[in-house]
């Protein structure tokens, strides 16, 4: 009697979680069942591999730039760059700062503005970290992995997040997750956003990271592929850009999205908008858009070579920075564009030659009127006054 009792609470417990189910659809995060607590500490999680390199302490290297005339320090270098350069970078205040990369999960730490510099490694495969950012103390890095990394203590402990849960129709190890982008808002709203078997992928966070949520997106949406960037203009109104070179809005917190733009299968990668109205798009082959009436329409704006890797606004200005490989080595690889997108000057200039701008770059930061710009040699500061 007690089993037929049991099995039967057990078959009303699934019909009523359908029916809810069914009607939560319209919900800004529908539910997806996951452990709780799924945060656990790096040494529960078997298949992460942790490895700690000791301080590397680097002699700050001065140089000019003449674009502005202000010094230039290169704060990390990487003479080897063959496979494990940075790609992502996010300061915290000036003292405190994280690269991330590949291959092999890579992270470096500073605690004192670049002399010295901790690396991690999580992996010894050849996977890539993309993005890092904070909620509060704690930092966020997401990549080409399916688990979100999680230090509440500026890196000394770290926990991880297996978001396989988030897919129950693939019971597979490897599940072809990119994470391309880790962004929060305020201290309580975050999202990470990418792809999964070439479709878009959102996950979001309303209590400052300690759980996530995976975002149903609309019809719209679910046709495309992986998304590459996202900004946030408030709690509820985003922009994002996608691999199939198209950018969407949402006012709704990502319920639903508006076609603003598309590229002619282009992909686009990164996006930086002032306000509601007005901001840049940009991707390969030198795409750079436009606009200034909230992407009812957009101009084509000329940039001198590469892939828009990196949009980063700051008060009136655009930093840009850009991805390419050239022949020898480049002049700049960082821009400033007006509000407006009117004027396109190089940002990043040189006359020192023992300086060489490698310019396969993905990344910019501002912190206190400072900007750091990583390429895939070095990592660069220098005052935007």
């Amino acid at each position: 009697m007690k089993i037929r009792e049991f099995s039967m609470l057990l078959l009303a417990t699934l019909l009523i979680y359908s029916c809810n189910n069914g009607s939560n659809k319209k919900e800004l995060i529908p539910e997806v069942k996951v452990p709780v607590n799924a945060f656990i500490p790096l040494n529960e999680a078997s298949e992460i591999e942790y490895n700690t390199a000791s301080v590397m302490g680097q002699q700050p290297y001065v140089f000019t730039n003449t674009s502005t005339n202000n010094d230039v320090s290169i704060l990390n270098h990487l003479d080897e760059t063959g496979f494990h350069f940075y790609q992502g970078l996010k300061f915290k205040n000036e003292n405190f700062g994280v690269l991330v990369g590949g291959t092999g999960l890579r992270v470096r730490l500073t605690e004192n503005g670049g002399t010295n510099w901790k690396e991690i490694r999580f992996s010894r495969f050849s996977n890539a970290f993309q993005s890092v950012d904070f909620s509060g103390d704690t930092i966020f890095i997401v990549g080409a992995n399916q688990h979100i990394f999680k230090s509440e203590d500026f890196g000394k402990n770290w926990s991880v997040l297996d978001t396989k849960y988030f897919f129950k129709d693939d019971n597979s190890r490897y599940q072809s997750l990119k994470y391309y982008k880790v962004r929060f808002f305020n201290e309580k709203i975050g999202f990470i956003v990418g792809e999964r078997k070439n479709k878009p992928i959102i996950l979001k966070t309303l209590d400052g990271g300690a759980t996530w949520k995976m975002i149903e997106n609309d019809t719209l949406l679910k046709e495309d592929k992986g998304i590459t960037d996202i900004v946030q203009l408030s709690a509820d109104d985003i922009l994002i850009t996608t691999l199939s070179g198209k950018c969407y809005k949402s006012v709704n917190g990502g319920l639903t999205w508006q076609l603003l733009y598309s590229g002619d299968n282009k992909t686009l990668s990164s996006i930086g908008f002032f306000n509601a109205n007005t901001g840049f798009i940009g991707g390969l082959n030198g795409l750079f858009m436009h606009t200034n009436d909230a992407g009812q329409s957009w101009k084509s704006l000329h940039m001198p070579y590469g892939e828009i890797s990196d949009i980063c606004i700051y008060k009136n200005t655009a930093y840009v920075t850009t991805a390419f490989i050239p022949a020898g080595e480049a002049k700049s690889f960082v821009f400033k564009v007006d509000m407006n997108g009117e004027h396109i000057t190089p940002f990043l200039t040189k006359q020192d030659s023992s300086v060489v701008f490698k310019a396969d770059s993905y990344n910019l930061d501002v912190v206190n009127d400072h900007i750091y710009m990583l390429d895939r040699n070095n990592l660069y500061k220098t005052h935007l006054k």
